[in-house]
């Protein structure tokens, strides 16, 4: 089992911020009689989203890293892995 988390949770919650926020600036563009009520209901939720994020964040004990180098994410997390395996069989 892997310790490495692939950035791809991030994402998706991220994307759906984004979205509720652009829905959040249409609705406050709009004139509807609703908006108001609308407008508040999604900024609690972007609020709420953005505070799941910084929860799981926050729980580590380190900060994630983002690797930018050559290498497909299977690849470096495999080599991580062996990494961090060979380095604990030192340590025993």
């Amino acid at each position: 089992m892997s310790r490495f988390l692939r950035v791809g949770v991030f994402l998706d919650r991220l994307e759906d911020i984004a979205e509720a926020a652009n829905m959040l600036s249409e609705t406050m563009k709009s004139d509807e009689d609703n908006s108001l009520s609308k407008a508040i209901e999604l900024a609690h939720d972007i609020e709420s989203m953005a505070k799941e994020l910084l929860y799981v964040i926050t729980r580590w004990n380190c900060e994630p890293l983002i690797y930018t180098g050559k290498g497909t994410t299977e690849e470096i997390i495999n080599l991580l892995d062996t990494l961090l395996e060979d380095a604990e069989k030192r340590t025993e």
